[in-house]
């Protein structure tokens, strides 16, 4: 029997929509010209996200409230990531987009559908089900570029290695019922407080390591590089800032509210991946020609400054990481819309002389790269400063350590760009293959209005939020403390 089913009107609505922007697209586009007709789906599937968004605000449980029996729920943390998520998504369909094909928005709704269902899951069945809709819409856009190699290859390895983590996603959760006979979260939260056995260890396993490779943690992050430069930009933003946060999101939940029982046995292995995840991106992204393989790096590092936030069991190590990964998705936007823009830069090499074929735009860039790199007074250095003294706090000062020393290593690739904006000729270029050779760019670059906005805005963040940190820091708190009530 389905119960509470008005908190689930934003998924069905969204389920609603795709169908009729299929049939929209699959109609519309036979008879009228393609380019303006894939703008106009976009644009209405940003406009479908965003009612969805709102659709959620309006809803105010303040309370934690379970829908079809247990297998879903809802509260003021799960209203906060569902935003954030479609708010994102919807921005990113709206950037500069050169993609001719009408599928990759529908792609985009279906995962973020997926990413809504994994988010409030509160049964092994949902979640696996919520990852492979995410999944099986990820394959899909990565190989969307059908005319370029990289991407049929990228697209071929995420299959094959993304395959193997549902495999052992699934293995585990069978590990589980097979000695518990249940698959709702809470009703084995329970079981292991009363029995624990080395069954129920080795079935937690699996499912963290596969939700670890979803995340692409070291060192099972072996697909991403590939997969970033070999996808299409629009859905290389996509990856890098909208899964992440439904990924963590479950990881947490489950590592707070159902295994928490055995978290003695399963904390080595997050601690030795957040390791190797900051060694990992900060050494390296050094020796990388490609802006897209250097973030890619980069992204690998920050995935340990998560795992580090959501060790320490505590309710400020929580908010602390939703802080850190509320930001990342506002100096990531901002990132990647310097990127569309300028979509012939995949040499590190091709952005020298920057400053001088658009000032305003090196400078944007070269704030939002020192806060990457966690230099403060910016945003980035605030949410690295926060889950660090949680972490020290939590006498977790190998991780803190571990963290200082390979951001500042990381400083280093972040400066060495900067140094191409400034510092270098517009007219030198450095290939390794003559084939990627373009023609120079020495024309002002210019920037769309939405482009300018968006940048406006998370540049806006990235300045002021040491002087204003309230607004986010109060929705991060009031969200988490009723999710664990």
């Amino acid at each position: 029997m389905l119960t509470n089913i008005y908190f689930l009107l934003p998924e069905i609505y969204l389920s609603t929509i795709s169908v009729l922007l299929l049939g929209f697209g699959v109609v519309v586009i036979k008879f009228q010209e393609r380019y303006s007709q894939i703008l106009k789906i976009n644009y209405l599937t940003a406009i479908s996200l965003i009612f969805a968004a709102f659709m959620l605000f309006i809803q105010n449980p303040n309370e934690t409230i379970y829908i079809s029996n247990g297998l879903l729920i809802m509260n003021d943390s799960t209203i906060l990531v569902k935003i954030t998520l479609l708010i994102s998504s919807a921005i990113l369909l709206v950037l500069p987009n050169k993609m001719t094909d009408y599928e990759f928005s529908q792609l985009v709704l279906l995962s973020v559908l997926g990413m809504m269902i994994l988010v409030s899951a509160n049964d092994m069945i949902v979640i696996y089900l919520g990852i492979e809709l995410m999944s099986l819409s990820f394959y899909v856009l990565a190989t969307i570029n059908k005319n370029s190699q990289h991407s049929t290859e990228a697209g071929i390895k995420y299959f094959l290695l993304g395959a193997l983590s549902s495999g052992l996603l699934l293995f585990g959760m069978a590990l589980i019922y097979a000695y518990t006979g249940e698959t709702n979260l809470q009703a084995l939260n329970a079981f292991i407080w009363y029995s624990s056995s080395n069954e129920l260890v080795l079935g937690a396993l699996f499912i963290f390591i596969a939700l670890l490779f979803k995340l692409a943690a070291a060192p099972f992050h072996m697909w991403l590089p590939d997969v970033y430069e070999g996808s299409p930009t629009n859905v290389t933003a996509f990856f890098a800032i909208v899964p992440k946060i439904a990924i963590l999101v479950t990881l947490t939940n489950l590592i707070y509210f159902t295994f928490i029982g055995i978290w003695d046995s399963l904390q080595p292995l997050l601690i030795v991946c957040a390791i190797l995840s900051l060694i990992v991106g900060s050494i390296g992204a050094i020796n990388q020609a490609k802006i897209k393989r250097l973030l890619s790096y980069s992204a690998i590092s920050h995935i340990g400054f998560l795992l580090i936030g959501i060790i320490p069991l505590s309710l400020y190590s929580i908010q602390a990481t939703m802080i850190y990964i509320l930001l990342y998705i506002v100096m990531s936007l901002n990132t990647f819309t310097i990127l569309l823009n300028m979509s012939k830069h995949n040499y590190i090499t091709q952005f020298s002389g920057l400053s001088r074929l658009n000032p305003v735009l090196a400078l944007t860039f070269t704030f939002t790269l020192l806060s990457i790199a966690g230099i403060p007074p910016l945003a980035g250095f605030f949410s690295k400063y926060l889950i660090l003294i949680n972490a020290v706090q939590n006498d977790f000062y190998l991780l803190a350590f571990v963290a200082v020393a390979t951001s500042a290593i990381s400083t280093f690739y972040y400066l060495r760009l900067i140094k191409w904006f400034f510092f270098n000729d517009s007219n030198f270029f450095n290939y390794k293959d003559i084939a990627d050779l373009t023609v120079p760019t020495t024309n002002v670059i210019t920037i769309n209005f939405f482009s300018s906005l968006v940048l406006g805005v998370t540049l806006w963040i990235i300045l002021t939020f040491m002087i204003f940190p309230e607004v986010i820091s109060s929705w991060t708190f009031i969200s988490v403390s009723t999710s664990l009530i």
